[in-house]
């Protein structure tokens, strides 16, 4: 058979390929019989790329739509939690997965519309765990040191710091970053105030403090060492030193409770 050259071309069809060769004889075509194409190995050609990797060229299975769109969403993730916005561009993240610029914005329309989409990954998990635990059968002071080891543990796995995202809601251009902090601020506060009004009509916590006042005063622990782990940029002692503050918290407002 004829050596193959670079502008051989082949064409496949139902039963059959035509490799661009010829027959040294009849001078006809020399074709090869092979299967019928079928539609998972088309599926397979369209979800494979050719990539290089220490000099050499292989085959990898190109991600899907949702996979991508995670990726997208982490890669940013990362790079607000370890640089902040000023380095947060569509650009950068392209460039730190490898892929274009337009390929993002076939997930997200604008840098606003990924920051949003990333703040619902987020938050959404956050609000329903803080659901669960306002409804579930506990003392008050319990839920307080629930509440607080839920926070700061899910802002320190999923990496997110709400001080960067409200430095930067404060940017007249981000009003619809601002009402998303602000709604979330305001789930957390109304979700306290409903622990503490539970706590006192079982008797747990004094009646004549103000529900609304004692969820600022949580809220403002919270804060405390979020604020901390921003600075000391660790998350040392975040966890045993908010447990002591929030038990001292439940001592105060709910003295029978804590006696018991």
């Amino acid at each position: 058979m004829a050596k193959r050259t670079a502008n051989s071309k082949k064409m496949e069809t139902a039963g059959q390929i035509v490799t661009g060769q010829t027959d040294k004889k009849t001078r006809q075509p020399l074709k090869k019989e092979t299967a019928v194409i079928d539609s998972q190995r088309l599926e397979n050609i369209k979800t494979t790329q050719l990539v290089q990797e220490d000099g050499e060229r292989i085959i990898v299975r190109r991600k899907s739509g949702v996979q991508r769109s995670s990726q997208i969403l982490e890669t940013a993730r990362d790079l607000i939690f370890n640089e902040g916005f000023s380095n947060f561009t569509i650009r950068e993240v392209a460039g730190r997965i490898g892929i274009s610029e337009a390929a993002i914005y076939r997930h997200f329309s604008s840098k606003e519309e990924l920051m949003l989409a990333l703040l619902g990954t987020l938050f959404t998990p956050w609000r329903e765990a803080i659901s669960q635990l306002v409804d579930e059968k506990i003392g008050f002071g319990k839920k307080l040191e629930e509440l607080f080891q839920l926070h700061l543990h899910h802002l320190l796995n999923e990496r997110l710091n709400p001080i960067l995202f409200l430095s930067e809601a404060v940017n007249p251009q981000n009003q619809r970053l601002l009402e998303v902090m602000r709604h979330n601020i305001n789930f957390l506060q109304q979700s306290v105030a409903s622990m503490v009004k539970s706590g006192q009509k079982k008797g747990h916590v004094k009646a004549n403090l103000s529900p609304e006042a004692l969820a600022a005063a949580v809220i403002g622990l919270l804060q405390t060492a979020v604020i901390k782990w921003t600075l000391q940029r660790s998350s040392d002692g975040l966890l045993e030193d908010g447990a002591r503050n929030m038990a001292e918290m439940a001592r105060l407002i709910a003295p029978d409770e804590v006696k018991r």
